[in-house]
């Protein structure tokens, strides 16, 4: 990646759950796990760091991520020392979460599979395809086609800026004390 920037053009699918990791193993997935922050921004450009630790090599990254057309975004990214992104984290949009997740990394065909397995928000397995063009389907193992319950390319709530919203609180109680149920 390092000083990447240019266009990103990708197809996401929700999954129904995750291949054992015998058949990820078989797939010759390698795992990476990602810890990404989304930073404050007053434009219409996201805004992420993340530490990416793939195997014990880590890397931290800072993205400007912009929608275009359909699943088409402009997208800049440059490395960071891990000093830089101690410091960017100040800057975290107080009304997002961090998300958390071990992405599976494989190798099929002329495509790079993106197995993204959550553990926050806990329970989500997304599956990300980058694209040459934005008429391009990808073929997918039939592991993984398998457990595929619909494409959510354009569907916001799949976004992962989206994703680390966090949930609206509770209405406020006493101390302890369970809200009280509505009469009728």
């Amino acid at each position: 990646m390092g000083g990447g920037s240019g266009l990103e053009i990708e197809r996401k699918y929700l999954l129904a759950g995750v291949l054992a990791e015998a058949d990820l193993a078989a797939l010759g997935a390698r795992p990476v796990r990602i810890e990404q922050v989304y930073l404050r921004t007053e434009d219409d450009w996201v805004l992420r760091v993340r530490r990416i630790d793939a195997q014990g090599a880590v890397r931290h990254v800072l993205t400007r991520k912009r929608e275009l057309s359909g699943i088409v975004r402009q997208e800049l990214e440059t490395d960071l020392t891990a000093e830089e992104y101690g410091r960017l984290l100040a800057d975290a949009d107080p009304a997002r979460r961090v998300i958390r997740k071990t992405r599976h990394v494989i190798p099929y065909g002329s495509w790079t599979l993106e197995l993204d397995v959550f553990s926050e928000p806990p329970g989500l397995v997304l599956l990300e395809v980058e694209l040459d063009d934005a008429t391009e389907v990808p073929e997918l193992p039939p592991a993984i086609a398998a457990l595929v319950v619909r494409e959510v390319s354009t569907e916001t709530a799949y976004m992962n800026h989206h994703l680390a919203l966090r949930p609206i609180p509770a209405p406020a109680t006493r101390a302890g004390a369970p809200a009280a149920p509505s009469q009728r």
